[in-house]
Formats: C-alpha cells, structure tokens, sequence
C-alpha cells in the first residue's frame, strides 16, 4: 500500500512537471523520491525531510517558468544541494559521524518537532548552499544562475509562511514574540532568509576570488550558525 502511494505521488508530480512544460531531467524527481521516503521514516531526519519535500514539490511550477539552460542548472543545484542533507542523514543511521552543519541536529535527542525543522534550515540554508554552489559550478555558472536564483526567494516565502504559521499554532515563545512584537518578528525572519541566501552566494563567490576574505566571512558565519542554534534550543 505504501508502495503504490509513492508511485501515485511521483505520477502527480510528472504530470505537474509536463504540464508546467518543465525541463527538468530526472533528479528532482529523484530528489523527492528519496525525501519521500525518509519522511515516512522512523528517523529524526523525517522532520525536516518532511518540510523540505513541500519545498522541492512547489518549486517545480514555479522554476518551469525559467530558461530551459537555468532550469537545467538549478536541478543540478538541487540535486547537489539534497546530497549534503542525505550525506548526513545517512551517517546518523548508520551511526557515523555527520557533517559539522548538521551535528546539532542529530545530537539533540528527542527535540519537539519545531525545534528539528529549525536546526534543519540553519543547517541546510547556511551551511550546504556555497558548498552545494562550489562543487557544482564554476564561478561563471554561479553569477548566471544568481537571477534566478534571488528570485526564488518569493517563492520561498511562501513556505516560511507555513513553516511559521505552524510555529505559532506549537509554540508559547512564538506566540509571546509574535505578540510583542505586533508581528514585526514575522517580517524580520524573512528578512534574515533573504540576507542568510545572499551570504551563502557571496561565500561562494569569494571562494573563486578572495580565498582569505571567504575563509574569515564563513568562520564568521559558522559563528552565527552556532548562535542561532544555541537561541533556538532555548526558547523551542
């Protein structure tokens, strides 16, 4: 039964993908194939498998629009990209060591749900993006794909919408801070979404073209990745 509920999804989405007239090859696809089934896993790694399927999902209508060249590019971006994510979440499971982004994931047991998705997007947001975008293309490649690139972002507001909606509904802190806030603290995380992807390029780039300026902006973004998982298991 489980078995025919995949192939259905997968049917849908190739049906999405057709009707979008996508160019996509099968990557993504296999991309959601593979965080399809770890979210119907008995992992931690499902909590943020499961936010990061509905992410990848809608993203298909939406890069359909694009150059057939980009489209092809950001498949590439995003299969890299998951690697760093399944990497991980396969050591985890075979009770090996996990990347240094992703160790504080994995190493707070029995965290409320809201408190994985987080650790999974500062994880995955600011630190697998410039290396996703550095082993995958070279400097020319990354400054073409960067128009699209950037204005993903719309897109990908609209899930931290959900994301938060759903953090509102979970938490207590959330609530407080949204109150007092008067719902400033809505518009501040989108903010910081958009100034957390613009780092991660500009890292990328700096890796190309000033090795000693990205060595000193990544420790001092690795700084901030600490930080802000520190604040997070605090207040989730």
């Amino acid at each position: 039964m489980l078995f025919k509920k995949r192939i259905s999804l997968l049917i849908t989405i190739l049906f999405v993908a057709v009707a979008g007239r996508a160019q996509y090859n099968c990557a993504t696809l296999c991309v959601l194939a593979r965080l399809d089934s770890i979210r119907q896993s008995p992992s931690v790694s499902q909590y943020f498998s499961s936010i990061y399927f509905d992410v990848v999902e809608s993203a298909i209508p939406y890069l359909s629009k694009a150059d057939t060249n980009v489209q092809c590019m950001m498949d590439r971006m995003e299969k890299r990209f998951a690697d760093y994510f399944f990497r991980s979440a396969e050591a985890y499971q075979e009770k090996n060591a996990v990347s240094p982004e992703w160790e504080t994931y994995y190493a707070d047991t029995n965290a409320p749900t809201l408190r994985y998705i987080l650790y999974g997007i500062n994880a995955h947001i600011n630190g697998d993006i410039w290396q996703a975008l550095t082993t995958e293309f070279s400097l020319e490649e990354i400054r073409q794909l960067k128009p699209l690139y950037f204005s993903y972002n719309k897109k990908l507001l609209k899930s931290y919408d959900d994301i938060y909606e759903s953090a509102l509904d979970s938490s207590h802190t959330i609530k407080w801070l949204h109150t007092a806030s008067f719902g400033f603290d809505r518009l501040y995380g989108k903010m910081m979404l958009g100034k957390w992807r613009k780092r991660q390029v500009e890292l990328a780039e700096l890796y190309f073209t000033n090795k000693s300026l990205f060595e000193k902006k990544l420790v001092k973004t690795r700084r901030k990745m600490d930080h802000l998982n520190k604040l997070i298991r605090k207040n989730i």
